[in-house]
């Protein structure tokens, strides 16, 4: 299959088929629905010995879908209705699957991994929920200009600033194709003042690394806000802060943050707080 071919759905796939595929495509690092009766949980049950000792051990993220249909709501409590959205990093897809279910129209996701981008079409094809509309490529993050593509009503930004050289520069690029909403999920740095980067060196092999090997943390939402606003998001929302989640370094926090162009895109948003 070609980079950008996009699959024809099967609807009608044997479920231990399914789970089989799960098992040869895994790890995986977002729980999705395939069918009613299967998900990518079935990685989970593969014997043990069945991946290599260099795949690392992939941290698997549960009930993602309700996790990120309740974010999507905070911002849009009635629906997505058609808007496109730009996943940079996509991973296997998981964040374009959910918003297709809550009504997103055409949809982009780009990961530099093959593994990730294997899994997506995988989903695309075999997924029974909607997932027509959506196209998958394997691409950097700063190579995406080249592509030519028409600028997003939302693009989420999730897990992929701290694994960048430049990340300043890698923001821009998914800010210049968006439209409506910017969506930002980041490791931070802790033990250092908020309005700054630190910087750091990571695998460049790690499924869940980047492969510049240099890498930069946000030490805060604060750095984070006023990029954003130097790149024409005026108006910046903190969804969440989480100094020390659970089962990561000392050193290691969590946020996300909301970039809009126009501070009615807040509305509801705002009436919830």
């Amino acid at each position: 299959m070609k980079v950008d071919d996009k699959p024809t759905p099967v609807l009608d796939a044997d479920p231990e088929f399914l789970r089989e595929e799960i098992v040869r495509l895994g790890p995986w690092h977002y729980e999705l629905e395939v069918t009613p009766e299967v998900s990518t949980r079935a990685f989970l049950d593969a014997p043990e010995g069945t991946y290599p000792d260099w795949f690392d051990r992939i941290s698997f993220i549960p009930n993602f879908e309700e996790s990120f249909t309740r974010t999507l709501r905070r911002v849009y409590p009635e629906g997505l209705v058609g808007r496109s959205m730009l996943d940079c990093a996509c991973n296997c897809g998981a964040y374009l699957f959910v918003a297709k279910d809550f009504g997103a129209g055409e949809c982009f996701g780009s990961d530099v991994r093959e593994h990730w981008i294997e899994q997506a079409r995988f989903l695309s094809k075999y997924r029974t929920r909607p997932a027509g509309g959506i196209e998958f490529r394997v691409c950097d993050l700063y190579e995406l200009p080249k592509l030519g593509l028409t600028p997003f009503d939302i693009t989420f930004f999730g897990g992929i600033f701290y694994h960048l050289p430049d990340p300043v520069s890698g923001l821009k690029i998914a800010a210049d194709l968006t439209r409506e909403l910017l969506i930002v999920n980041t490791a931070t740095r802790n033990g250092y003042p908020d309005g700054m980067l630190v910087v750091g060196e990571e695998s460049k092999e790690r499924l869940l690394s980047g492969i510049h090997g240099l890498n930069w943390f946000p030490t805060g939402p604060d750095v984070l806000a006023r990029i954003l606003r130097w790149l024409d998001f005026p108006e910046v929302r903190l969804h969440w802060h989480v100094p020390h989640p659970p089962n990561q370094p000392a050193d290691t926090g969590r946020l996300q943050l909301f970039a809009a162009r126009d501070k009615g895109t807040f509305e509801a948003f705002d009436r919830s707080r």
